[in-house]
């Protein structure tokens, strides 16, 4: 017969050993249910996604497709708002107007590639009394080699060498001053040079575009042109460069100071470039610096298809605001009527 005492004894052990292992098992079941609530749930990434993103790579490997817009804004002054006004004070286009350069890119290297640039002018205003007034204009396309065509460690030149299609050409292979003004050829270079050194808020942007140009006809020009210059005043060949200084405050954002540098000869002028002159117009033979303007704003780099630049621009130089058509003993434009806003607007689409 078993003692009553090392019975319960017994019993009890027993109990504890079951009361153990049941709260051993409803822990690792709690810890087990945890560690399935806390998963993060996988994605599963469908084989369309995987094609279409191959597609794209593979696509981005022979083709792109880059733009840059010019916004010629309103004047400050009331009589400007809306043209943008010259270094006169005075409407040389139809009005307001953005002009677009959009380049199609097809790739034979892996920094080279035959450029198409078309190019088009679409008018918000229309302060002529020109009756071919059009709220778009086409103008010849452009054609080319470009890429990447030099570069370091923090800076680079992208850009493209190229030459308008020929007046004579059909539409859209030809366009309206191209044609108003009887170009045959053009051979020049438009493209970009981007130097930020490392470890610095300071950068350096320029958009470099010289050019040469042969007439058909060297007094042939549109209507507008006529406004404020001699037929003769159309450019020969131009040196032309428009760089900024710009501070980086945030990765997005910098405030950028620039001008346009533009040094031409024009189709009266001579081949002697160290006869030059400030007057934009008039029958000079010298060279002419173009009027000298200065824009501060700020850049916003939103993603790669969008870098915004909004800026107000004038002409400091008074001798450069004298329109030397006028009556001799005109003064020149005052620096409010020459004063306007704009906007640089880029991007890579593909």
């Amino acid at each position: 017969m078993l003692n009553p005492i090392k019975n319960v004894f017994f019993i009890s052990l027993v109990l504890t050993a079951v009361a153990s292992s049941n709260a051993h098992a409803t822990t690792t079941l709690a810890v087990s249910d945890t560690s399935l609530r806390l998963a993060p749930p996988t994605t599963p990434v469908s084989t369309t996604q995987i094609t279409e993103d191959e597609s794209l790579k593979k696509l981005k490997k022979s083709f792109g497709v880059t733009y840059f817009s010019f916004f010629y804004g309103p004047g400050l002054h009331p009589d400007s708002l809306f043209y943008s006004p010259n270094q006169f004070g005075k409407n040389e286009k139809f009005g307001l107007y953005f002009k677009n350069n959009l380049s199609l890119r097809f790739k034979f290297s892996e920094n080279l590639a035959v450029d198409l640039q078309t190019r088009f002018n679409v008018f918000l205003t229309n302060q002529s009394e020109d009756p071919r007034f059009q709220i778009a204009t086409w103008e010849a396309p452009r054609i080319g080699i470009s890429g990447k065509l030099v570069g370091g460690k923090d800076w680079a030149i992208t850009g493209a060498f190229n030459t308008d299609f020929p007046y004579f050409l059909p539409s859209p292979l030809s366009g309206f001053e191209v044609q108003q003004r009887q170009v045959i050829f053009n051979p020049g270079f438009f493209a970009n040079f981007n130097w930020e050194p490392s470890g610095s808020r300071w950068s350096v942007f320029s958009v470099l575009s010289p050019r040469m140009f042969i007439y058909a006809d060297r007094n042939a020009v549109e209507p507008n042109f006529l406004k404020n210059y001699d037929p003769q005043n159309k450019p020969e060949f131009i040196l032309s460069l428009q760089p900024t200084i710009n501070y980086r405050l945030t990765d997005l954002v910098s405030l950028s100071l620039g001008t346009t540098i533009d040094y031409r000869k024009h189709v009266l002028s001579s081949w002697n470039p160290f006869k030059a002159s400030l007057a934009s117009n008039g029958n000079d033979p010298a060279w002419r610096l173009a009027p000298l303007n200065l824009y501060f704003g700020a850049t916003f780099k939103v993603s790669p298809m969008l870098t915004i630049f909004p800026f107000i621009a004038t002409y400091p130089i008074a001798e450069q605001r004298i329109d030397t058509s006028a009556a001799p003993g005109t003064p020149p434009a005052s620096l409010l009527s020459t004063t306007s806003i704009g906007m640089w607007i880029r991007g890579t689409i593909l």
